[in-house]
């Protein structure tokens, strides 16, 4: 909680979005006319409404207007701001009945709602009107982009794909200078498709709309990839990790832990729309997804680099990907992303569960976090090998306990060595097990599990030690079982032969030498008297 400042307009802050909160609270630290008392998630409000002080709550429910409701009819006198969009009328008039003060676009400028802030501190109500469905506005353009803009998009995607398609090929077998330049064509299409999907716009298509609803219904927007959203709301607490492993992201302060993760969910989004507008089938994304995944891992850097630059600046980093580098394992990736899309089926054990199912939305949910945890980790990883020792991104970006470079050194050896022993012992072991190790969260926390998986094809590709490992697992039980047998008959052998041979042989040493120590002691009778 701050110090309010004298006539500055005390706020609350409630969004499930910790980036924003941090985005505001930060933007609005020398603003010396309003003050931003507290700010979390929806839960703060309940500690803060009771109080005597005139709070101005700026809250977004997340579409959770029933929440609203219950706030209004709990504490009438507290105002709040809306920051959720509210397109739909009828939830509209239902908000403004209810006494909700005003609504503002979370995209709005901070003149904008510092102005909206004002007019209700003053006891005004701000309800701006919203761009209809049915109206040809675009919300990121002044006018609607031509038509033939959007055609020279979709024109020069499709012939981006179809020479990405013909390098793969080629690229499979290619040596030396050829596969060389030929990776670098394959980095200069990847990014060429980037930039069109950075620069060029999309059409933007309005509908017609039926009747509004009617004033008295409140109806809740649907979130497009509820899975994420999901994902965000378990996270904002913190990301903690429980799994006995060491993570890249673990060297991140919370909040910028909190802010990659946030990064790798929007850059998932943005690949969501993508691929809806590009219309990809599930066959066509389970048969990418290599490719995919290494996309959205030099996005997610991409802008991991613009807010955090290394050197003080942004440079033209695509040349330097290291395409043949391993990516983290991300198993079933494939298949989480053409169910996210296209709410396929998933396979469980060999037992298909249909997309809606409770079975495979458990295990979507699993895949989910590893994929969102593997993604933010690739980036960490590339990015602690490229940023060296620099203080300013250290105070910026690491713990405290990770500022000395002994500490940090010792952070990398770890992760070094825990790579090797998963690539030489553990993951064999899974695969010969046919087992995937997974990472998931829980309330904030991360811990590990595994799962089956058929993994025949990558046995047969093993080489080197890892191979080895896999033969001495196969060999042990070969000889393991025969091995104990071996050693329990051996250990019967050894117990009849301390009792039965031994034992009685003592046994009938012992009573030999007791009859001849009662033959040798002198009778009663022979005693002299």
């Amino acid at each position: 909680m701050s110090n309010p400042a004298s006539g500055a307009i005390p706020l609350l802050l409630l969004d499930p979005d910790p980036v924003f909160r941090l985005g505001l609270t930060t933007a609005w630290a020398t603003e010396s006319s309003v003050d931003i008392v507290a700010a979390g998630d929806l839960s703060l409000g309940e500690q803060y409404w009771p109080q005597s002080r005139p709070l101005i709550t700026l809250i977004d429910c997340g579409g959770d207007w029933g929440y609203v409701e219950r706030v209004r009819r709990s504490y009438p006198d507290r105002p709040l701001i809306l920051l959720t969009p509210c397109p739909q009328p009828g939830q509209r008039q239902q908000l403004q009945s209810l006494g909700v003060a005003a609504y503002c676009p979370k995209g709005a400028s901070l003149e904008t709602l510092l102005a909206t802030i004002r007019q209700v501190a003053q006891g005004q109500t701000r309800w701006p009107e919203p761009a209809l469905r049915g109206q040809t506005a675009a919300p990121q353009f002044p006018n609607r982009p031509p038509r033939w803009l959007h055609r020279l998009r979709q024109s020069g995607l499709e012939q981006i794909e179809a020479a990405l398609a013909e390098l793969r090929s080629p690229l499979a077998t290619a040596q030396g200078l050829d596969r060389w330049l030929l990776q670098g064509r394959q980095r200069e299409l990847r990014l060429a498709r980037w930039c069109v999907h950075q620069l060029l716009p999309v059409e933007v298509v309005f509908a017609l709309t039926p009747p509004p609803d009617p004033p008295g219904a409140i109806v809740p927007i649907p979130e497009p990839y509820p899975l994420l959203g999901q994902f965000l709301t378990a996270v904002q607490g913190g990301l903690i990790n429980q799994t006995g492993q060491v993570l890249e992201i673990d060297v991140l302060r919370g909040d910028r832990r909190a802010e990659l993760v946030y990064i790798t969910v929007q850059t998932l989004k943005q690949w969501c729309d993508q691929a809806r507008f590009l219309q990809l089938d599930p066959d066509t994304i389970r048969r990418q997804s290599p490719e995919i995944l290494r996309d959205l891992w030099q996005q997610i850097s991409l802008e991991w680099l613009r807010r955090y630059p290394i050197g003080g600046e942004v440079r033209s980093l695509a040349p330097a990907w290291p395409q043949n580098a391993n990516l983290p394992p991300m198993p079933h990736a494939g298949d989480f992303l053409a169910h996210l899309i296209h709410a396929t089926p998933i396979t469980i054990d060999q037992v298909e569960y249909r997309g809606e199912s409770p079975e495979a939305q458990a295990r979507a949910a699993l895949l989910r976090d590893h994929l969102i945890i593997q993604l933010s980790n690739g980036v960490m990883a590339w990015f602690l090998n490229r940023s060296g020792d620099e203080e300013d991104l250290k105070y910026q970006l690491y713990e405290s306990r990770y500022f000395s470079t002994r500490s940090l050194t010792r952070f990398r050896n770890e992760l070094s060595w825990q790579f090797r022993q998963n690539t030489y012992l553990r993951e064999p072991k899974a695969i010969f097990e046919s087992r995937y190790w997974l990472f998931y969260q829980t309330a904030g926390v991360i811990k590990q599990t595994n799962i089956y998986g058929a993994r025949g094809e990558e046995l047969a590709q093993l080489t080197g030690i890892p191979w080895f490992v896999t033969i001495a697992l196969e060999t042990r039980d070969a000889i393991a079982p025969r091995v104990r047998n071996l050693i329990a008959w051996l250990g019967e052998g050894v117990v009849y032969l301390l009792t039965q041979v031994i034992g009685r042989g003592l046994g009938l040493i012992g009573r030999g030498i007791a009859q001849g120590l009662g033959n040798s002691l002198p009778r009663s009778s022979d005693r002299p008297k």
